[in-house]
């Protein structure tokens, strides 16, 4: 009978260790790592990774970094923007010094992010340095800031036999990288495709509309029907094959 016990015991005392171990490992696993700003100037390109400005519209008025995403830590809506993000790529996050970077890489780990980077000594590091910036006159992207509804939508389907909707912002830099994209199509199809943008932050009906997880994105319609839909960066000649195809051009 003490044996048995001394086996439950053992075997209690062993279960709790391994639970510990294994809590352990996945907090460590998912902890907020902290470089310095200028580590960037090694980066080659940023294609896989999601660059974060959290400073407010004044202060990105004297610049930030290229192909930065600027969502304002003090944004009521900081949360959902940062959830419209690629949680698959790394996540560097820089402020004006690193104080806000800091409490921001906080609320984006417990949001689901895995690879989150905290980027010590913030823009004015980097500034003083003297390395290349990015002026906020070009911080432009191809969309409508008009409010719209449903029915708009509906009247767009309507009466428009081949529509490709375009959703973004302009706090989204993958949204900005297409902006060149959509002008090419505009120019291309101008005659037999009707191209419509919206500015998500001006159109919350869409949220409702498409249930977006990620953005930029494009909805192709033929006939009021959805043919096609797509999140993300894409390539113009993947977008050009997908129109053809649902279209006789």
């Amino acid at each position: 009978m003490l044996i048995n016990l001394n086996n439950t015991l053992f075997k209690i005392k062993y279960l709790f260790s391994l639970t510990c171990f294994i809590s352990c490992f996945n907090v460590n696993n998912n902890q907020i790592k902290s470089i310095d700003i200028l580590e960037l100037s090694k980066f080659s390109n940023f294609d896989n990774v999601t660059l974060l400005d959290v400073r407010t519209d004044k202060e990105i008025e004297n610049g930030c970094l290229f192909n930065s995403t600027h969502i304002d830590y003090y944004d009521e809506n900081f949360l959902y923007k940062i959830n419209l993000l690629n949680k698959n790529k790394p996540i560097y996050i820089y402020c004006k010094v690193g104080g806000r970077s800091s409490k921001a890489a906080e609320k984006i780990l417990n949001a689901g992010f895995k690879n989150v980077y905290n980027l010590q000594g913030g823009f004015l590091k980097w500034s003083q340095k003297k390395f290349p910036v990015q002026l906020n006159n070009k911080l432009s992207v191809s969309s409508s800031s008009e409010k719209y509804s449903f029915q708009y939508l509906d009247s767009l389907k309507a009466n428009n036999s081949n529509i490709l909707i375009y959703i973004s912002t302009k706090w989204c830099a993958p949204c900005r990288e297409m902006s060149p994209l959509i002008e090419k199509l505009e120019n291309e199809f101008s005659e037999k495709l009707e191209i419509v943008k919206f500015d998500l932050d001006e159109n919350n009906f869409l949220n409702q509309t498409y249930n977006i997880g990620s953005i930029p994105m494009f909805v192709l319609y033929q006939n009021s029907k959805e043919v096609w839909r797509k999140n993300g960066i894409i390539a113009y000649d993947e977008i050009v094959r997908k129109i053809k195809s649902y279209n006789s051009y």
